[in-house]
């Protein structure tokens, strides 16, 4: 893996910090905001929404801009926009202009992933790959992080938030002329019959000149057999490309049905309803919460290539639904749910818990007073994060930079970003009334029975893609369907169960889509190949 490789992929990745940080600082600012502005929950969700409605638009034409302008300027236009909205946000004088100013920013935010995954992904060898496509999941936890450290910072500052939104525009710009200094991706300029100029982007890409010359062939083999496809293919037959929707819009689904990109926008709502009462308490809780996802990232970004993508899901999956049922079971409500007559004017349940509702108390005082419950939950919450962080956060991005063909790859994930943005849109906009009407425990029991249900996705539908080159995922993927999937796994276990030897069934392992065999008594006589 060359220099300029990793050099290109962590400037692209860097957007991620973007990312995080603008989606994270609303939890901070909201505190503020709704004391300035007297905002009642809905307006709260109004505004922590509003971004992504623009994250929506602009994954509806983002794929096409990708597709059109290429990844490379698509993210410098990208890096304008968000300090553009940074500003508005920043000098804002009303809750519209706020509103505008978010679902402005809500453009840049809805790009930002995808320009940069398809990126990466183009750029790097199927070895290194899924290392250097979750780097962008790494900026984007530090973008969380930093968040948090900023709303600590000024949380206690009057008119902080204008500082909080203000600073991710120094981000922006410094990103932005870094990417001036980018290559571009070999397989848009060969899609663009640009084939001299994606081989000197290629040996500056590789270690040496007779790898670029072999990938550059391979590229232009795979490229110039792969059929052109516009919008209306994309839910076709046509490469299997229904199939690939199917596992795209399920990882979207689940990664916001767990819950915690909507519980990291309302983090410190979240930690006053378990506990820490304060308004610089709860937003100290949440830096604890960005340093977890920091460095479970960073796990995940070692062990994509050698676990695979398959398996962390699996797992990730798993921890986050225990860690929400056992934060359930610590958080029965002690009081009725949040009712007009028992609740603040944010929405919030004044009498949540067994402690006294403490508003102005010091960070010292709460801390040391919190019970065990409290203490306990917040691991519980920390051990979320992780396992998210280690699964549907980093692993969802890379499989959808890897299943769709670079022909239509912009607009594919464009139109599963689309998706998981609306779903995020629902969950967000709807979580303080859920919150308010069934309480933290149910909440959490709602999260937790949802990561079950994705468990099973996980376990049948998804593929494996470790350690593959794209062009090998791409003509597996062109054959693999659902129901081919659940037939073999079904023989597999048929088999199994008869008594007879069978290959071990990892998808998308090696080679086509083979038939299902017979069962057979004899090993010498089962011949079949893993998929």
């Amino acid at each position: 893996m060359s220099y300029s490789t990793v050099a290109a992929s962590l400037v692209a990745a860097s957007g991620g910090i973007l990312f995080g940080y603008d989606m994270g600082i609303i939890s901070g600012a909201l505190l503020q905001l709704r004391e300035e502005f007297k905002l009642s929950y809905l307006m709260q969700e109004v505004i922590v929404s509003s971004l992504l409605f623009g994250a929506i638009i602009s994954s509806l034409f983002g794929g096409t801009v990708i597709d059109v302008l290429g990844r490379k300027f698509t993210m410098i236009g990208n890096c304008l926009v968000f300090a553009i909205g940074a500003l508005i946000l920043s000098f804002t004088p009303s809750v519209t202009v706020l509103v505008f100013g978010r679902v402005f920013l809500g453009l840049a935010v809805g790009l930002s992933v995808v320009a940069e995954c398809a990126y990466i992904t183009e750029i790097s060898n199927p070895e290194h790959r899924g290392k250097l496509v979750s780097l962008t999941e790494v900026a984007i936890a530090l973008g969380f992080l930093m968040a948090y450290f900023i709303n600590y910072l000024f949380i206690l500052i009057p008119h902080g938030w204008r500082f909080m939104f203000g600073i991710s525009a120094i981000f922006a710009f410094g990103q932005g002329f870094a990417l001036l200094f980018v290559p571009k991706s070999p397989r848009f300029l060969i899609i663009k019959n640009k084939p001299i100029e994606a081989l000197q982007v290629l040996r500056r890409l590789r270690s040496d000149e007779d790898s670029a010359n072999q990938e550059l062939s391979s590229l232009k083999h795979h490229l110039s057999s792969e059929q052109n496809l516009g919008w209306k293919e994309l839910c076709s037959q046509k490469n299997n490309l229904c199939y690939r929707l199917v596992i795209g819009l399920g990882l979207a689904f689940l990664q916001q049905a767990s819950g915690l990109p909507t519980i990291l926008y309302y983090a410190p709502v979240v930690l006053k309803q378990i506990g820490f009462y304060s308004n610089q308490s709860a937003t100290l809780a949440t830096i604890g919460a960005g340093v977890t996802k920091m460095i479970a990232v960073c796990i995940s970004l070692c062990a994509v290539d050698r676990i695979g993508r398959k398996k962390l899901l699996t797992i990730g999956t798993v921890l986050m639904a225990l860690c929400l049922f056992f934060a359930s079971a610590l958080n029965r409500p002690s009081s009725i749910p949040c009712q007009e007559d028992n609740c603040d004017s944010h929405g919030e349940n004044i009498n949540f818990t067994d402690n006294e509702y403490v508003s102005n108390a010091t960070t010292e005082q709460v801390s040391a007073s919190l019970p065990v419950s409290t203490c306990l939950s917040l691991v519980c919450m920390l051990c979320y994060v992780a396992a998210y962080s280690i699964s549907y956060g980093p692993v969802t991005w890379l499989l959808l930079s890897e299943i769709f063909p670079s022909s239509v790859k912009g607009r594919s994930i464009a139109l599963v970003v689309a998706a998981n943005w609306t779903f995020n849109l629902v969950f967000s906009f709807t979580f303080l009334d859920y919150l308010a009407k069934t309480g933290i425990m149910w909440t959490f029991i709602t999260y937790g029975i949802a990561c079950s249900i994705g468990l099973l996705f996980v376990l049948t539908v998804v593929p494996e893609t470790k350690g593959r080159t794209l062009e090998d995922i791409d003509s597996s993927l062109n054959e693999l369907s659902v129901l081919q999937e659940l037939k073999l796994r079904c023989a597999s276990s048929v088999c199994t169960d008869s008594g007879s030897p069978r290959a071990s069934y990892e998808p998308l392992s090696q080679g086509p889509l083979p038939e299902p065999a017979l069962c057979t008594s004899s090993a010498d006589s089962h011949t079949e190949s893993a998929i």
